[in-house]
Protein backbone atom coordinates (compact mmCIF):
# COMPACT_ATOMS: atom_id res chain seq x y z
CA UNK A 1 0.00 0.00 0.00
CA UNK A 2 0.98 3.59 -0.85
CA UNK A 3 0.45 5.57 2.30
CA UNK A 4 1.64 8.42 0.04
CA UNK A 5 -1.42 7.34 -2.05
CA UNK A 6 -3.75 8.41 0.38
CA UNK A 7 -3.01 12.40 0.58
CA UNK A 8 -2.50 12.18 -3.05
CA UNK A 9 -5.51 10.92 -3.52
CA UNK A 10 -7.81 13.68 -1.64
CA UNK A 11 -7.45 15.98 -5.17
CA UNK A 12 -12.23 7.91 -1.04
CA UNK A 13 -12.82 3.82 1.93
CA UNK A 14 -13.02 1.98 0.68
CA UNK A 15 -12.82 -1.21 -2.77
CA UNK A 16 -13.28 -0.94 -6.03
CA UNK A 17 -13.91 2.72 -7.03
CA UNK A 18 -15.75 1.15 -10.45
CA UNK A 19 -19.30 0.53 -11.26
CA UNK A 20 -19.49 -3.03 -11.47
CA UNK A 21 -17.41 -2.97 -7.59
CA UNK A 22 -17.11 -6.96 -6.51
CA UNK A 23 -17.49 -7.46 -2.85
CA UNK A 24 -14.76 -7.90 -0.63
CA UNK A 25 -15.82 -11.32 -0.93
CA UNK A 26 -15.25 -11.86 -4.58
CA UNK A 27 -18.43 -11.60 -5.74
CA UNK A 28 -19.90 -9.42 -8.57
CA UNK A 29 -22.69 -6.84 -8.23
CA UNK A 30 -25.58 -7.50 -10.87
CA UNK A 31 -24.69 -5.84 -14.06
CA UNK A 32 -27.68 -4.11 -14.39
CA UNK A 33 -28.36 -2.83 -11.23
CA UNK A 34 -24.39 -2.04 -11.59
CA UNK A 35 -25.42 0.20 -14.98
CA UNK A 36 -28.49 2.20 -13.13
CA UNK A 37 -25.52 2.94 -10.47
CA UNK A 38 -22.87 4.07 -12.41
CA UNK A 39 -22.18 7.46 -12.11
CA UNK A 40 -21.70 10.13 -15.13
CA UNK A 41 -18.62 11.17 -13.81
CA UNK A 42 -15.80 9.54 -13.86
CA UNK A 43 -13.89 8.80 -10.16
CA UNK A 44 -10.21 10.23 -10.46
CA UNK A 45 -7.89 6.96 -11.12
CA UNK A 46 -5.87 7.95 -8.30
CA UNK A 47 -8.90 6.84 -5.83
CA UNK A 48 -9.59 4.10 -8.16
CA UNK A 49 -6.50 2.58 -7.95
CA UNK A 50 -6.06 2.56 -4.01
CA UNK A 51 -9.53 1.10 -3.33
CA UNK A 52 -8.89 -1.46 -5.71
CA UNK A 53 -5.74 -2.50 -3.84
CA UNK A 54 -7.79 -2.28 -0.94
CA UNK A 55 -10.18 -4.57 -2.38
CA UNK A 56 -7.41 -7.24 -3.61
CA UNK A 57 -5.97 -6.83 -0.49
CA UNK A 58 -9.40 -7.22 1.72
CA UNK A 59 -10.33 -10.43 -0.74
CA UNK A 60 -6.51 -11.85 -0.07
CA UNK A 61 -7.43 -11.82 4.27
CA UNK A 62 -10.68 -13.48 3.79
CA UNK A 63 -8.80 -16.46 2.34
CA UNK A 64 -6.84 -16.36 5.03
CA UNK A 65 -7.47 -19.37 8.02
CA UNK A 66 -8.78 -18.66 11.57
CA UNK A 67 -8.97 -15.61 13.24
CA UNK A 68 -7.91 -12.94 10.12
CA UNK A 69 -10.18 -14.78 7.84
CA UNK A 70 -12.99 -14.30 10.10
CA UNK A 71 -11.99 -10.67 10.78
CA UNK A 72 -11.29 -9.98 7.53
CA UNK A 73 -14.73 -11.10 6.35
CA UNK A 74 -16.81 -9.28 8.99
CA UNK A 75 -14.94 -6.49 7.90
CA UNK A 76 -15.76 -6.42 4.42
CA UNK A 77 -19.54 -7.19 5.52
CA UNK A 78 -19.62 -3.82 6.50
CA UNK A 79 -17.16 -2.38 4.08
CA UNK A 80 -18.54 -3.43 0.95
CA UNK A 81 -21.73 -1.59 1.15
CA UNK A 82 -20.33 1.41 2.29
CA UNK A 83 -17.76 1.41 -0.10
CA UNK A 84 -21.21 0.90 -3.01
CA UNK A 85 -22.56 4.40 -1.46
CA UNK A 86 -19.06 6.01 -1.77
CA UNK A 87 -18.93 5.17 -5.62
CA UNK A 88 -22.25 6.50 -5.82
CA UNK A 89 -22.25 9.68 -4.31
CA UNK A 90 -18.74 10.75 -2.44
CA UNK A 91 -16.39 9.81 -4.73
CA UNK A 92 -17.48 11.00 -8.37
CA UNK A 93 -17.66 14.54 -7.57
CA UNK A 94 -14.16 14.61 -6.68
CA UNK A 95 -13.78 13.47 -10.63
CA UNK A 96 -14.30 17.56 -11.14
CA UNK A 97 -12.03 18.82 -9.12
CA UNK A 98 -9.54 18.95 -11.77
CA UNK A 99 -11.76 20.81 -14.01
CA UNK A 100 -13.68 23.22 -11.46
CA UNK A 101 -9.91 24.12 -10.55
CA UNK A 102 -9.17 25.10 -14.17
CA UNK A 103 -12.30 27.44 -14.63
CA UNK A 104 -13.71 24.78 -17.02
CA UNK A 105 -17.43 23.60 -16.60
CA UNK A 106 -16.99 19.91 -17.39
CA UNK A 107 -20.11 17.73 -18.07
CA UNK A 108 -21.83 16.19 -15.35
CA UNK A 109 -22.47 19.48 -12.70
CA UNK A 110 -26.05 18.63 -12.47
CA UNK A 111 -25.47 15.57 -11.67
CA UNK A 112 -22.57 16.22 -9.51
CA UNK A 113 -25.02 18.78 -7.09
CA UNK A 114 -27.27 16.30 -6.88
CA UNK A 115 -24.46 13.55 -5.48
CA UNK A 116 -22.81 16.22 -2.74
CA UNK A 117 -26.44 16.92 -1.64
CA UNK A 118 -26.75 13.48 -1.12
CA UNK A 119 -23.71 12.94 0.59
CA UNK A 120 -24.30 15.53 2.83
CA UNK A 121 -27.31 14.49 3.83
CA UNK A 122 -26.18 10.67 4.49
CA UNK A 123 -22.72 11.95 5.96
CA UNK A 124 -23.84 11.45 9.59
CA UNK A 125 -24.61 8.07 8.68
CA UNK A 126 -21.45 7.20 6.62
CA UNK A 127 -19.33 8.90 9.64
CA UNK A 128 -21.63 6.58 11.92
CA UNK A 129 -20.31 3.23 9.43
CA UNK A 130 -16.81 4.39 9.79
CA UNK A 131 -16.95 4.14 13.62
CA UNK A 132 -18.41 0.54 12.66
CA UNK A 133 -15.27 -0.53 9.74
CA UNK A 134 -12.97 1.22 12.45
CA UNK A 135 -14.25 -1.29 14.79
CA UNK A 136 -13.93 -4.50 12.63
CA UNK A 137 -10.56 -3.27 11.53
CA UNK A 138 -8.80 -2.93 14.46
CA UNK A 139 -10.51 -6.37 15.11
CA UNK A 140 -8.24 -7.33 12.18
CA UNK A 141 -5.23 -5.68 12.99
CA UNK A 142 -5.44 -8.05 16.44
CA UNK A 143 -5.67 -10.89 14.59
CA UNK A 144 -3.50 -10.20 12.24
CA UNK A 145 -0.35 -8.75 14.99
CA UNK A 146 -1.11 -11.97 16.95
CA UNK A 147 -0.94 -14.67 14.18
CA UNK A 148 2.15 -12.91 12.79
CA UNK A 149 0.21 -11.85 9.23
CA UNK A 150 2.45 -8.85 8.62
CA UNK A 151 0.52 -8.31 4.95
CA UNK A 152 -3.33 -7.91 6.73
CA UNK A 153 -1.88 -6.03 9.76
CA UNK A 154 -0.72 -2.97 7.24
CA UNK A 155 -3.79 -3.71 5.14
CA UNK A 156 -5.75 -2.81 8.95
CA UNK A 157 -3.29 0.08 9.22
CA UNK A 158 -3.62 1.35 5.53
CA UNK A 159 -7.76 0.93 5.71
CA UNK A 160 -7.81 3.30 9.33
CA UNK A 161 -5.28 5.64 7.76
CA UNK A 162 -7.89 5.65 4.23
CA UNK A 163 -11.15 5.85 6.23
CA UNK A 164 -9.30 9.06 8.32
CA UNK A 165 -8.47 10.95 4.81
CA UNK A 166 -12.02 10.24 3.99
CA UNK A 167 -13.22 12.35 6.81
CA UNK A 168 -10.88 14.65 6.70
CA UNK A 169 -10.27 15.44 2.99
CA UNK A 170 -12.45 13.91 0.20
CA UNK A 171 -15.81 13.84 1.88
CA UNK A 172 -15.28 17.84 2.23
CA UNK A 173 -13.85 18.48 -0.57
CA UNK A 174 -16.68 16.23 -2.75
CA UNK A 175 -19.48 18.36 -0.63
CA UNK A 176 -17.38 21.74 -1.76
CA UNK A 177 -17.60 20.51 -5.45
CA UNK A 178 -21.45 21.21 -5.20
CA UNK A 179 -20.79 24.26 -3.10
CA UNK A 180 -18.84 25.96 -5.99
CA UNK A 181 -20.94 24.43 -9.16
CA UNK A 182 -23.71 26.23 -7.61
CA UNK A 183 -22.07 29.45 -6.48
CA UNK A 184 -20.74 29.29 -10.33
CA UNK A 185 -24.31 28.56 -11.82
CA UNK A 186 -25.80 31.74 -9.55
CA UNK A 187 -23.42 33.88 -11.08
CA UNK A 188 -24.03 33.14 -15.02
Amino acid sequence: MRPTGLVIAAAGLLVMSHPTSPNALGASTHAGRAAAQRPMIAIPQSLQAEHEEIHKALVDATRAPGRVGAAAKELAAVLDPHFERENQIALPPLGLLAPLAAGKSPAGLQDAVAMTDALRKELPRMLEEHKRIRAATEKLRIAAHEEKASAHERLAETLAAHAQTEEEILYPAAILVGDIIRARMAQQ
